[in-house]
């Protein structure tokens, strides 16, 4: 049992791992959007990998930024938000270049309000990463609306390797939500299940990270949704 805990804490690190050498490794040539794809996966891998490290250290130091990783996960958090956003707003949906100007500073206002809240400083950003699975699961859901529904019959979607991707994004987000609005409840209520629920979120990582290596396996880079 210790065993498969064990594991389940690393899972965030290598389900996006197995997602990077695949993409790495393709002899295809990624479209943009892909490529987007493996910043969100390097992302994961480094700034999950590095919180791991800071957290078996924080014991022994006494340097300030190793005396917790809440930090990371909001650069984490924040890069990766940014990373999709461009995404879906330039690439897959493909808004007009003020609207994604809004959006960035629609968002870098609700971030500073956040902070100055007291989230994402001196404990997880729970607020903001809920803000930003919604915008993600809402983008995502749009996207699916938009390429299955008005999508000329002779193009399949779903033989897109994007489409697996924003699967696999949607799939995280739309599971994280619900760890990200509940955990400082959990934190004031029952700090002990705190474990498990982020073992649920290193789960949904990893399926997230499955859809995207099953889509750069076996689908076509090359297909342009338009």
């Amino acid at each position: 049992m210790k065993t498969l805990s064990q594991i389940l804490n690393i899972l965030d690190t290598i389900g996006p791992a197995i997602a990077v050498v695949f993409l790495l490794k393709s002899k295809k040539m990624l479209s943009k959007e892909v490529l987007l794809v493996l910043v969100f996966c390097l992302i994961q891998l480094i700034c999950n990998c590095l919180a791991t490290v800071i957290e078996r250290m924080a014991i022994s130091t006494n340097f300030l930024l190793l005396q917790n990783n809440y930090w990371v996960y909001k650069l984490n958090s924040t890069a990766s938000f940014l990373v999709i956003l461009t995404l879906f707003l330039k690439y897959l949906l493909h808004f007009k270049p003020l609207v994604i100007h809004l959006s960035l500073v629609s968002y870098a206002i609700i971030s500073i309000l956040l902070i100055i809240n007291g989230d994402g400083i001196s404990q997880f950003s729970s607020g903001s990463s809920a803000f930003e699975s919604i915008v993600i699961v809402a983008l995502s859901l749009y996207f699916f609306y938009s390429k299955l529904i008005n999508t000329h019959e002779e193009v399949s979607i779903p033989e897109t390797s994007i489409f697996w991707c924003v699967v696999g994004i949607f799939t995280y987000y739309a599971g994280a939500f619900f760890i990200f609005i509940s955990y400082k409840y959990v934190i004031d209520t029952s700090s002990s299940t705190l474990g498990a629920l982020w073992r649920f979120h290193n789960i949904l990582l990893f399926i997230c990270s499955l859809y995207i290596s099953y889509g750069i396996l076996c689908k076509n880079y090359r297909t342009i949704l338009s």
